[in-house]
């Protein structure tokens, strides 16, 4: 999926292409590029081989594969014979038509209006997301991931949704909804349920629902971003003693990140990172992807890789050019591409034409 939430978020700074960085440009020998895989199950496996390998022809050695197991069972032992990598693309906190979740109605987030994002969904239809700070969804969450990793030729398990819901969007989203977000509005602000207002209690000696405004307390948006890092920290330990790696798509970079979703990044134990850096979601220019990228670089201060996501459907084919020279620029070591649905026709022979320039 990556619809509204697919990254999504970003305060709209004045574009500028940076030039310099905390860590040396990346060289096209070392920069990876990967795209993001739908999981249409109408494909044929013929079907599949050709793009797959029309993708790996182009330049794409990585693929973020969704659609479950068996897409991923099927998809795999192609990519394999291409040479491709493959991570499983799984949503996390957010779990639109999950039946063994809803017989749980307890786990799901509560907004500060005291709606569950079960009953009132946030958005959009498919927003039903899941407290963090419970220990049964951590458990359920990290038990889910786990379960993906004896796919046989799998790398990782790469995380989507692994925050909690937009408490702002994007500036570019606003009219869709017809919304002016300036501010922390309480129905898409979470989450206020016993259990997190309870442990923020036994920490800090208040509740957040006895403030005036608790989206000005800088104690409890810290409580919720380290609630999303303790149960990353969690399913990355588990992971790992399967023998995978992990990787997370997440927002621009962590400053933005933990305003708008809470979302620390930096602090998680990844093997790699995807920010989603969608300028057009932002009203930004393409040398936004710089700027933004170089802040996930400096941030991370070589704990992990960042390999900057773009999103193409609304990116013209020249344009991609500028987008890896931005994402280099800023310091990523690769690019992940949204979706393999556009990747294709006249933006896969730019794509191409760069790798081979």
């Amino acid at each position: 999926m990556k619809n509204i939430g697919l990254g999504s978020a970003a305060f709209m700074l004045a574009p500028t292409l940076l030039t310099s960085c905390g860590t040396a440009n990346s060289t096209e020998e070392d920069f990876k590029y990967w795209v993001w895989v739908d999981g249409n199950n109408e494909k044929t496996i013929a079907d599949w081989k050709t793009e797959l390998t029309g993708l790996r022809e182009a330049g794409i050695t990585g693929l973020i594969i969704g659609g479950g197991r068996q897409m991923l069972e099927k998809l795999i032992p192609i990519a394999q014979e291409l040479g491709q990598e493959v991570h499983a693309w799984l949503w996390t906190m957010n779990r639109p038509g999950d039946t063994e979740a809803q017989a749980h109605p307890e786990w799901y987030a509560v907004s500060r209006n005291g709606e569950s994002s079960l009953d009132v969904n946030p958005y959009v239809g498919y927003y039903q997301w899941l407290c963090p700070s419970k220990p049964e969804v951590q458990e359920y969450v990290k038990n889910f991931m786990v379960s993906h990793c004896d796919i046989e030729g799998l790398s990782a398990i790469h995380l989507d949704y692994v925050r909690y819901c937009d408490v702002i969007l994007p500036k570019g989203l606003w009219a869709k909804y017809d919304l002016v977000q300036d501010h922390e509005m309480p129905e898409y602000d979470f989450c206020y349920c016993e259990t997190c207002q309870g442990n923020f209690e036994a920490e800090n000696g208040y509740r957040p629902d006895s403030l005036e405004d608790p989206s000005q307390d800088e104690k409890w948006r810290k409580y919720r971003w380290d609630s999303i890092t303790k149960l990353v920290n969690q399913v990355s330990a588990a992971v790992h003693a399967e023998g995978k790696k992990m990787s997370a798509a997440v927002f621009p970079y962590p400053e933005l990140a933990r305003k708008l979703v809470r979302q620390s990044w930096n602090e998680w134990d990844l093997d790699i990172v995807f920010p989603m850096i969608y300028h057009n979601f932002y009203e930004e220019d393409i040398p936004w992807i710089e700027y933004a990228t170089q802040q996930g670089v400096n941030d991370l201060n070589g704990k992990f890789p960042l390999h900057t996501g773009v999103y193409l459907p609304e990116m013209k084919p020249e344009e991609i050019a500028q987008a890896i020279a931005a994402a280099k620029a800023g310091g990523a070591k690769g690019m992940s591409f949204f979706s393999n649905g556009a990747l294709k026709d006249e933006r896969l022979k730019a794509f191409a034409a760069v790798k081979k320039s």
